[in-house]
């Protein structure tokens, strides 16, 4: 796990969390033994195939999983300092009604993946703004939430928002309404905003809005934030650590310039190869080969072996311990071993990593 500066700010620290599901066709190890931490005002990326994990390690932090799931082992603690009140609140040890009133909403707040999904179709969305507010704050009148309503609905960028607050969801395009609901988000000033893939459904013009809004809102509050994504060009807009899961864990984790820039896992050049760009002049995008594990079953050594054209012989048989590379760069991968063969990343993503760093040098990043 990457050290923090014991003068940094630490406003969550998740420890050697592991996570099972009851199925019916028997028990799902999704989470195996995910480590991380979130300094106060940055923004982490947790970047992965489908089915990684990503979710699921989220909707932990929020109290919010589903009823058929185990906690195997792990330790969520969450630092706050709303209002001048510092607390520290152990999230799996807490009932889920101390986490409705504590926690969800009023300290930690989510944005979802698809908006039509998140709003309720028969209410308003000023009803829908306001209702966290006045379940957070009951001696809040009616009034005085519609106005803060407005207020926030005109903060994320909606015009005309005393017209619009009397409208429903499927009134709104797909970008107003995922606005809608970072404003719901924002209704009771969280101080840790998790953003579950915002722009999936979006198209690519809209999507951009939306990230320039969290990274100005963010800016404005001085917001943590989590971001979800399998889109690592939209990591490489919005974070300062990137965590790159595979198959419940965490492969690689670093700065991002550390991860785009200088990338050790095998997985994570995979995922950075297949990435679009408009140099691209391959009729086919490269794909990872194989398909992630069934996680019904523990894999034997590293889950990724099947996949990796690198994998050594003691990947099939030993799970890799996490190697340092910097202060705040690791991956999990027997290629870092010293006693391994020396394997350099592919050409082609040398050749794309040289090109965004030129990009990234033009820009100012």
């Amino acid at each position: 796990m990457a050290e923090i500066e014991n003068n940094k700010d630490i406003i969550l620290s998740v420890k050697n969390l592991s996570i099972s599901f009851k199925t019916s066709a028997g028990i799902v190890n999704a989470i195996r033994g995910v480590d991380f931490e979130l300094l106060r005002g940055q923004t982490v990326a947790i970047v992965g195939e489908s089915g990684s994990g990503k979710s699921v390690t989220t909707k932990a932090v929020m109290g919010i999983l589903a009823q058929n799931s185990i906690v195997n082992s792990g330790e969520i603690v969450y630092h706050s300092k709303k209002d001048g009140e510092s607390v520290d609140f152990e999230v799996l040890k807490m009932k889920t009604r101390d986490i409705r009133h504590n926690i969800n909403g009023k300290r930690i707040a989510m944005v979802f993946q698809d908006p039509m999904t998140s709003l309720n179709p028969t209410m308003n969305i000023g009803r829908q703004v306001m209702e966290g507010m006045r379940f957070h704050n009951p001696k809040m009148t009616r009034a005085e939430a519609r106005e803060k309503a407005i207020h926030l609905l005109e903060e994320v960028g909606i015009t005309d928002a005393k017209k619009r607050i009397k409208c429903y969801p499927h009134q709104l395009s797909g970008g107003m309404r995922q606005r809608v609901v970072i404003a719901i988000a924002l209704s009771c000033s969280p101080e840790l905003l998790i953003c579950d893939e915002p722009t999936t459904a979006l198209d690519v013009t809209i999507q951009a809005r939306i990230i320039d809004l969290i990274k100005k809102i963010q800016k404005e509050r001085n917001l943590s934030v989590i971001f979800i994504t399998h889109n690592l060009g939209v990591v490489a807009k919005v974070a300062d650590y990137v965590n790159v899961m595979y198959a419940g864990k965490i492969v690689e984790r670093g700065t991002a310039d550390e991860v785009f820039f200088d990338p050790r896992h095998p997985y994570t050049w995979g995922l950075l190869s297949s990435m679009p760009d408009l140099d691209t002049t391959d009729e086919q995008l490269y794909t990872i080969p194989g398909s992630p594990p069934n996680l019904l079953n523990a894999p034997k050594g590293d889950a990724f072996a099947p996949r990796n054209i690198y994998a050594l012989n003691i990947d099939r048989r030993l799970e890799p311990p996490v190697f340092k590379i910097t202060d705040t760069h690791y991956a999990s991968t027997w290629l870092l071993d010293s006693r391994a063969p020396k394997v350099e990343m592919p050409k082609e993503l040398k050749e794309r990593i040289a090109k965004m760093k030129a990009e990234a040098q033009k820009y100012g990043r």
